[in-house]
């Protein structure tokens, strides 16, 4: 099982320190892995998983991938869920605001649930990355969108990361949606206070074989400007 110890939060450094990189690279390295464009090609959104817990080293190589991603100015944090019963309570009051929309299970069986949280900038907050005293409504709302993009580039990361321990995955917004408002089930699966939940990720095993994907040019249209 994994420790129930408080996960490191990413909201005073700008970048990791040389020793969680190194740490990183060192971890990597004692294992096979994949070649960097297959590891994409592997990146599946995965739906079923086994009742397996993976190991503690791949968890911690999952988040030094996160602590190499963009963080720049903002407050992040990230919680690793293994506490059942704590998952099953934030899938019960997804259940309540999704309805029959989209039937459970939200976390597919997957052991591990990482939640992204974020602190908001609000008017008045001072800002020093950007040696702002108090910044006005309009720069907090700007900062604030800029967030969601860096938790998104943090979350593949941990995609890439997880995937290149042979390790399936899916980036999951729906079960966060229950934690928005509701401080009983923040409290429970470990939100700490004044983080907002914005994103997540569940790992494990692959109750099915991961198929290795094929590159679409058709997927994403693709313009230039030469």
């Amino acid at each position: 099982m994994i420790a129930k110890t408080p996960c490191r939060g990413l909201g005073k450094q700008r970048c990791p320190s040389a020793d969680s990189r190194r740490n990183y690279f060192i971890r990597i390295g004692r294992r096979k892995t994949m070649e960097f464009e297959k590891v994409l090609k592997n990146r599946v959104s995965t739906r079923r998983y086994l009742d397996k817990m993976p190991s503690e080293e791949d968890i911690r190589s999952i988040l030094d991938a996160a602590l190499l991603g963009p963080v720049e100015r903002h407050k992040i944090h990230i919680t690793v869920v293994t506490n059942k019963k704590a998952m099953e309570m934030a899938e019960e009051a997804a259940e309540k605001v999704i309805g029959s929309a989209m039937p459970r299970p939200y976390l597919y069986g997957a052991p591990v649930w990482i939640v992204m949280s974020g602190k908001k900038y609000r008017e008045g907050d001072p800002c020093a990355p950007l040696h702002i005293e108090s910044m006005d409504a309009n720069m907090a709302q700007r900062i604030n969108e800029n967030l969601f993009w860096m938790i998104g580039s943090i979350i593949e990361n941990m995609c890439l990361a997880a995937t290149n321990c042979g390790l399936a995955n899916c980036a999951i917004n729906t079960t966060v949606v229950s934690l928005l408002g509701n401080t009983k089930v923040k409290d429970a699966v470990g939100i700490p206070s004044g983080y907002e939940p914005l994103a997540s990720l569940i790992v494990g095993y692959p109750a099915n074989p991961v198929r290795e994907r094929a590159v679409r040019p058709d997927r994403i249209p693709v313009s230039y400007n030469r």
